[in-house]
């Protein structure tokens, strides 16, 4: 048996970034095959699991989740992960600390990610649970009701578009799908966890004046190709008592569910069928299996393998909670 992961956090400088994610180590930044190297900037995102994520200890100690998948297949993804997978883990999980706004930004579904990238890419629908915020957070998904499609398409070329887009309040435990398509921004003083697609394709439509850079581009034609203008969402609020559970966010590419623990135990199962993908955003816990027990602290990730079959969330003093991402 694998056994459980527990996942190196891999910290991404970001020119909006904030001070949120120092609680993971500061700012290094673990690369595939390289130990670690020094970040420039602001810490914006923290990859907690992925593909890319290496494996902080135990026998695994050093592998990359690629390789794992690769190596292990079923036993690690599951039936269900595998069909998901397209030779690939397929998940990729993290948090985001917005000091400034992000760039506006669309990305593509399967299919379009593979006619403008090529054979292999993947697209990108992600899914949000606001963990944070400051006194007048927003975030921006989709477009203001009423716009006309031709109208928005022509904003995108001629540099209007921040003026057609719905900006929302939004509020810690609100939750939001921001499928493929869907226009969409971050706003200052964000801290939210990100579930997505095992993919990176990001095509900025605008950058709020941010000069172009050769690693921050604009992708106004790629962006045309992968938008849909009548795509949007609005976030919804979650109500999850101590000792609880709930699907926060579910689609045909993964299922997010929320699972709080304070006085009681929570018994989970990957049936064989998926991994699943743990991550603490509050509090402290115990996840523990047969003969296996793992202790998590706050923004601390690891994967469950889906031949592990039943586990528990234990409370490790006070109240705490924790993400589980998997595949549907």
């Amino acid at each position: 048996m694998i056994g459980p992961l527990r996942l190196v956090p891999d910290l991404r400088p970001r020119v909006w970034g904030g001070s949120r994610l120092a609680a993971l180590g500061g700012a290094s930044v673990v690369t595939r095959g390289a130990g670690s190297s020094v970040a420039r900037g602001p810490t914006g995102e923290a990859w907690v699991v992925g593909e890319e994520s290496v494996v902080a200890a135990g026998p695994f100690a050093g592998w990359v989740v690629a390789d794992l998948a690769a190596a292990h297949g079923e036993a690690l993804l599951g039936r269900d992960g595998m069909a998901q997978a397209r030779g690939r883990f397929p998940l990729l999980a993290k948090l985001l600390d917005a000091r400034e706004w992000l760039s506006i930004q669309v990305h593509p579904d399967d299919a379009t990610a593979e006619r403008l990238e090529g054979p292999g890419h993947l697209g990108k629908t992600e899914g949000w649970y606001v963990l944070a915020t400051d006194p007048g957070a927003r975030l921006i998904v989709g477009v203001r009701p009423g716009i006309d499609p031709a109208r928005v398409r022509s904003a995108v070329l001629d540099g209007r578009l921040p003026d057609l887009l719905a900006a929302i309040d939004v509020r810690p435990g609100d939750v939001v799908l921001v499928r493929a398509g869907t226009l969409h921004s971050i706003g200052p003083g964000v801290f939210l966890y990100e579930i997505q697609q095992s993919s990176d394709l990001t095509y900025r439509v605008s950058d709020w004046g941010r000069p172009e850079t050769v690693g921050r581009p604009l992708h106004l034609d790629k962006s045309l190709a992968a938008l849909d203008p009548a795509a949007a969402a609005i976030p919804r609020s979650t109500a999850l008592d101590a000792d609880d559970r709930i699907t926060a966010i579910a689609c045909e590419k993964f299922v997010a569910d929320l699972v709080a623990v304070r006085d009681e135990v929570a018994l989970l199962d990957t049936a064989g069928r998926t991994f699943h993908a743990i991550t603490v955003v509050s509090g402290a816990v115990a996840v523990a299996g047969d003969g296996w027990l793992e202790p998590l602290g706050e923004f601390e990730s690891i994967v469950v393998p889906a031949e592990v079959g039943e586990y528990e969330i234990r409370p490790a003093g006070g109240s705490a909670r924790a993400v589980v991402a998997r595949v549907p």
